[in-house]
């Protein structure tokens, strides 16, 4: 944990200007500009690994929710979106969005966890590659990816057809298919790749002044920064899904086990120094990214 917080981002002048990050474990993240909040991938519930070793059915800690949807601030949240619809992206999405009074956006496949959740057909949004989303200033995009290995295959692959009503066991929660996400602001461009697969050259196109990157369950790491953030140009990468998600946040932050190798990622991105900013972001704290010269 020591180069984890060796690489944390300080303070900052202002929260109030330009884009700030919220990170609060995993691949989730509030992305803000003051005005306009975007939440993706929140996960909070942190249910213990003897839960899905003895595949014991999944519990969605509404309360847990709702207290950091008072941390985050109800009127800081604008959308919910979901990268894809294992239970680590999307269990506790639904619950955000209803405590927030807001969309979820995301696959077919997260919609139908919305509706198992209670949430109306006009609180979901299906999120579609090629078809932007406009909130607030914030132009949002989706890019098909895939998700990374674990133990050598891809995990609870296909679809969620019908609604999924909690409590369900972790195997129910499909993938239902990967975004990349685009965010665009006149302050920057941030691209959410909160899952360590990808289809190459799928960001051949695009440009990205800071990656949000997971790193749970990659393969080749240079090949992996050379598809992402060396695609995109990026100027700042901010490692993110490589905390024990099965431990609650109230607790120290750990690295997962088995499936992150944080160091050996250090490493391999250290490589290319000349090209980004390798950094880390503080659980529940906005740090302001961009506008870099501010």
């Amino acid at each position: 944990m020591d180069l984890y917080k060796s690489m944390l981002i300080g303070d900052t002048p202002s929260v109030k200007e330009g884009i700030t990050l919220t990170w609060i474990g995993t691949a989730g993240v509030l992305i803000s500009d003051g005005q306009t909040g975007i939440l993706i991938d929140p996960y909070v519930s942190r249910v213990s690994m003897a839960r899905i070793a003895f595949r014991m059915p999944l519990v969605p800690r509404q309360d847990l929710v709702r207290s950091w949807v008072d941390k985050l601030g109800k009127n800081n949240i604008q959308a919910v979106i979901v990268s894809h619809s294992h239970f680590d992206h999307s269990m506790d999405a639904p619950y955000f969005a209803r405590e927030a009074g807001v969309q979820m956006i995301g696959t077919e496949s997260t919609l139908n966890i919305g509706r198992g959740a209670g949430l109306r057909e006009d609180g979901l949004k299906l999120a579609k590659p090629g078809q932007p989303i406009r909130i607030g200033r914030f132009t949002v995009q989706f890019f098909e990816s895939d998700h990374g290995l674990v133990f050598g295959r891809i995990p609870d692959l296909g679809f969620i057809e019908k609604p999924l009503v909690p409590p369900a066991y972790a195997r129910d929660y499909k993938l239902g298919g990967v975004f990349g996400i685009l965010i665009s602001h006149p302050a920057g461009t941030i691209l959410h790749h909160g899952s360590a697969g990808f289809i190459p050259g799928m960001y051949d196109t695009i440009r990205a002044d800071l990656v949000i990157l997971g790193i749970a369950a990659r393969g080749d790491t240079a090949e992996y920064v050379k598809e992402v953030p060396l695609r995109v140009k990026a100027n700042t990468v901010i490692p993110v899904h490589f905390d024990n998600f099965f431990k609650s946040l109230d607790k120290n932050l750990s690295i997962l086990p088995v499936s992150v190798n944080f160091k050996e990622f250090c490493d391999t991105a250290g490589r290319y120094s000349e090209s980004f900013t390798l950094r880390t972001l503080p659980i529940g704290k906005p740090v302001r990214v961009l506008p870099v010269n501010k």
